[in-house]
């Protein structure tokens, strides 16, 4: 499965964070400097495709399943894992 840009932008800085904080939206907005639509949009697809999960809290706090930290960490998206 490939993913899109913004996708692999979202699961990097998921991947990046976890452990040490969860992630909102917004922080992720800032973190991958995407817009929130196009953040929206990715954890959605990495939700469907089971690498990325939310909280049930308000707002929602984001992190990588396994399976998106093993895909995150593959080239040619573990260029994308870096510090925000």
């Amino acid at each position: 499965m490939a993913l899109s840009e913004p996708e692999a932008k979202v699961l990097g800085a998921l991947f990046y964070s976890n452990g040490m904080q969860v992630l909102t939206v917004q922080r992720i907005r800032l973190t991958t400097r995407l817009s929130e639509g196009s953040v929206r949009r990715a954890l959605l697809r990495l939700a469907r495709t089971g690498l990325a999960l939310s909280t049930q809290q308000r707002p929602a706090n984001w992190r990588p399943t396994e399976r998106g930290r093993l895909v995150i960490n593959k080239p040619p998206y573990i260029e994308y894992v870096r510090m925000p």
